[in-house]
């Protein structure tokens, strides 16, 4: 005979006694957003959650659900899986005005997602926490945020070149030089020999400010990477939201302070709470990284001023774009800095070098392409003769071949330009890439040309389809073909637009080309794929996608 105990119907407390839960990621689909995919996470429940949406979306199915656990100290939220739908499988988010009349709009929801990609973000999530690669954001169980850190094994020395400038920095300094200038091209190492001056100069709080905030990562992994720089502590501004008083504490600690900082930090009319430290305080060395881009934003702005465009138009060219949107106050926030020592670092600073910012005892480094290959020339040639040396000992190994042409623009151009100079527009060949629309329109006039026919014209020209006497149609080179370069081919273009018009221009025409046909077109600063490539990592992991496929970009 059953006891009363058994006979009792439970159904309520069933409902509401749930137990100890971990988060998850959860998934579900609605007809009233068909094709899409509802992504979030929840720490109460998914059916919980789920029963909370289905009051707004009462035909609601759930597709998937998955731990965000990675460990009992690990968890990640639905920003990553968002981060790998958007960039690794290029689905796009929900926007406001895709559907009328939805009772609640959230732009969570993916369009064409499938359960396939939730499977797939799960391994890469779960991968990156086993690499330790920094690719995701991780937290504790109680959501605070995971402080990643490199692992410290780096120990390599500073190459002959990198050293003369480290012996170069001491020596103006020596000379009471207190505003220098670093240039030297890409892959010299700008980074890791800037820390080598500050280490050299026994500086015990270095602040580094730039105007792209994707190169924080590459400062984040020189500093804690590297043996040489155990004594430093790397501290960005999230470090500072935290704690407001982590520079003191660190110092208090007897460590010394590497501070990162973008100039969207800084902006802003009145200093920041986290930021009265590092304000009060006599900074030994501070580090304007890509001081061209930021630091001289003022002349860009000038340039399309001079290129026939509104405000509103000017405005739309400097969104999503690093630092510009910010510069007139974070530039005076940079100014009232204390330092002792300014260090800049530049690639290409021929804007400056050209005016009288810095004279030539400051400049301690101007390091060209040219330089590196002859230093790596000259490595091969006083050490492959040993039999014990192997190639891949030159420390400039792997350092690209440049070769470089200069060409006259081909003849249909050069017309066109003409026409255009004889009515006062000075940047002519910029002109010849304008859009019929600065901005994006719904008829796709941001992605025309106003002068199609010429751009056209030159492509085919580039491409080895036609010919022109003053331009060479080097895709169709053999050498180059045969030696398998051009594999990746990069346009900087005048407009934002043009960049979504060019790229029109090419996949309109694809039959009509013997080689560019064949590439695949990676739009980063357009207004048509905004989302798609929002970070450096993100171009890259493409470009490597394609190189496996051999495709050419």
């Amino acid at each position: 005979m059953e006891s009363a105990a058994a006979k009792k119907d439970t159904t309520l407390l069933d409902n509401i006694i749930i137990g100890r839960v971990d988060p998850h990621i959860y998934a579900f689909s609605t007809g009233t957003v068909p094709n899409y995919l509802k992504v979030g996470d929840t720490s109460r429940g998914v059916r919980v959650r789920l029963e909370e949406w289905k009051k707004i979306f009462p035909n609601l199915i759930r597709q998937y659900e998955h731990t965000a656990l990675i460990d009992e100290n690990t968890v990640f939220r639905d920003f990553s899986v968002h981060s790998f739908l958007i960039h690794e499988k290029g689905r796009t988010r929900l926007q406001p005005d895709t559907f009328h009349n939805l009772p609640y709009y959230s732009n969570e929801f993916f369009e064409g997602a499938t359960t396939a990609d939730l499977k797939e973000a799960m391994t890469d999530i779960f991968q990156s926490a086993h690499e330790k690669n920094g690719k995701y954001q991780f937290y504790t169980p109680d959501r605070l945020p995971q402080t990643f850190t490199y692992k410290r094994t780096e120990n390599y020395p500073p190459r002959t070149n990198q050293q003369q400038v480290i012996n170069d920095f001491k020596t103006a300094v020596a000379a009471g030089h207190t505003k220098l200038l670093m240039y030297a091209v890409m892959r010299f190492g700008k980074s890791f020999t800037a820390m080598c001056c500050a280490k050299e100069m026994n500086a015990k709080t270095v602040v580094v400010v730039s105007a792209k905030a994707d190169v924080r990562k590459e400062w984040k992994k020189t500093i804690e990477s590297h043996i040489y720089f155990s004594g430093y502590k790397y501290i960005d501004n999230e470090s500072l939201q935290q704690d407001e008083t982590v520079i003191a504490k660190t110092l208090a600690a007897g460590k010394k302070v590497a501070l990162f900082l973008t100039l969207q930090d800084l902006q802003g009319d009145d200093i920041k709470a986290r930021h009265k430290e590092i304000f009060q305080r006599k900074i030994d060395l501070l580090i304007v990284d890509e001081t061209h881009f930021g630091a001289r934003g003022a002349s860009y702005g000038k340039v399309l001023q001079e290129q026939r465009l509104s405000k509103s138009e000017i405005a739309k060219e400097l969104k999503y774009i690093d630092g510009f949107d910010t510069l007139d106050k974070a530039e005076e926030a940079v100014k009232v800095l204390k330092s002792g020592i300014r260090l800049h670092l530049s690639g290409t600073p021929y804007r400056i070098l050209m005016g009288d910012e810095f004279r030539k005892e400051d400049i301690i480094a101007s390091v060209s392409f040219t330089d590196i290959t002859d230093a790596q020339r000259q490595w091969d040639n006083e050490h492959l003769k040993e039999d014990s040396c192997d190639e891949w000992e030159n420390p400039y190994y792997g350092f690209p071949q440049m070769i470089r042409f200069a060409f006259n623009p081909n003849s249909s151009s050069r017309r066109k330009m003409e026409e255009l100079r004889k009515i006062g527009i000075t940047f002519a060949f910029s002109e010849l890439f304008r859009p019929l629309s600065m901005s994006p329109q719904a008829n796709g006039s941001h992605r025309q040309l106003t002068y199609r026919n010429e751009i056209l014209d030159l492509l085919e020209t580039i491409d080895g389809t036609k010919e022109d006497e003053n331009l060479l149609g080097f895709l169709d080179y053999a050498r180059i073909k045969e030696g398998k370069m051009c594999r990746h081919i990069v346009c900087v273009l005048p407009f934002r637009a043009s960049c979504d018009a060019v790229s029109a221009l090419i996949q309109e025409n694809k039959d009509r080309f013997k080689n560019l046909g064949e590439y695949e077109i990676l739009n980063i600063a357009g207004f048509d794929e905004v989302t798609r490539y929002q970070s450096t990592d993100d171009i890259k992991r493409t470009i490597k996608e394609c190189e496996a496929l051999n495709k050419r970009l």
